[in-house]
C-alpha cells in the first residue's frame, strides 16, 4: 500500500494571512498553477483513488490530480482543516492581539479561542480517516488531499509524537508525503516533497 498525502495548493487565505479553518477560500492564480504541477506528477502513476477534504482549496487541488489520473474525487469531511472557532476569518495578527497566548509556537495557542477544535480531536479524526484509507488500499496507490494543520497532526501520529506537542513540521503548498504499509505499521518514505514545483513556486511556498 502507498498513500500519498498532499497539502492543497496556495489559497487566498494563505497569501492574505487569514486563519482559514473551515472558511472556504479559493485557490489563487499561483495556486491553480501549483495544482496543475502536482497533478502532472501523478499522471503516469497507477493512482487507484483520490480523496479530499470538501473545502474548495483542497477539492480543486484534488480535482486536478484526479483528472490527470483518470479518477474522480471522493470527499471526506474528516480531512478538513482544524475548526478554529471565533478565530476563523481573522488575520494571524488580529488573533494574536485578541488571544495573546498565540505567541508560543510550540504550544497550542488555540486553546484560548472560543469554540476551537482541540488538537486531540483534530488528530483523532484525521488519523481515523487516513488509517481507514491505508487499510482499504493495501495493494494499490491512493492520494489524499488535505490541509496543513490536519496533515501535521497525522504525520505527528505516524512519528509517535505526543498529542500535547505542537509538531515543528512545515507542510508546503502541494507538498507530497508518501506513507507505505498498513495502518498498523506505517513507514514514511517521503516528507514534504515539492520537487514538482519550479524554483519560483518552491520559493513562494517557504513563506506560507
Amino acid at each position: 500500500m502507498t498513500l500519498v498525502l498532499v497539502r492543497h495548493a496556495e489559497s487566498a487565505g494563505n497569501t492574505g494571512g487569514t486563519i482559514q479553518g473551515w472558511t472556504d477560500m479559493p485557490l489563487t492564480d499561483a495556486g491553480r498553477e501549483q495544482a496543475q504541477a502536482v497533478a502532472r506528477r501523478f499522471a503516469a502513476l497507477p493512482v487507484a483513488a483520490v480523496y479530499s477534504s470538501p473545502l474548495s482549496r483542497a477539492l480543486h487541488t484534488a480535482e486536478a490530480i484526479a483528472e490527470a489520473s483518470g479518477q474522480s474525487v471522493v470527499t471526506l469531511d474528516d480531512l478538513r482543516e482544524r475548526f478554529y472557532g471565533e478565530a476563523q476569518g481573522l488575520s494571524w495578527l488580529e488573533a494574536s492581539e485578541r488571544w495573546p497566548a498565540r505567541a508560543a509556537h510550540d504550544r497550542d495557542w488555540a486553546t484560548a479561542v472560543p469554540q476551537a477544535e482541540s488538537l486531540a480531536a483534530l488528530r483523532l479524526r484525521g488519523v481515523t480517516a487516513v488509517s481507514a484509507l491505508m487499510d482499504r488500499h493495501v495493494d494499490d496507490l491512493a492520494v489524499c488531499v488535505s490541509h496543513g494543520g490536519t496533515l501535521v497532526q497525522i504525520i505527528a501520529h505516524l512519528f509517535g509524537l505526543p498529542e500535547d506537542t505542537w509538531p515543528r513540521i512545515r507542510m508546503s503548498n502541494t507538498s507530497v508525503t508518501v506513507v507505505e504499509g498498513p495502518a498498523s505499521a506505517p513507514l514514511i518514505r517521503t516528507l514534504n516533497d515539492v520537487c514538482h514545483l519550479d524554483d519560483a513556486q518552491r520559493a513562494a511556498t517557504l513563506s506560507l
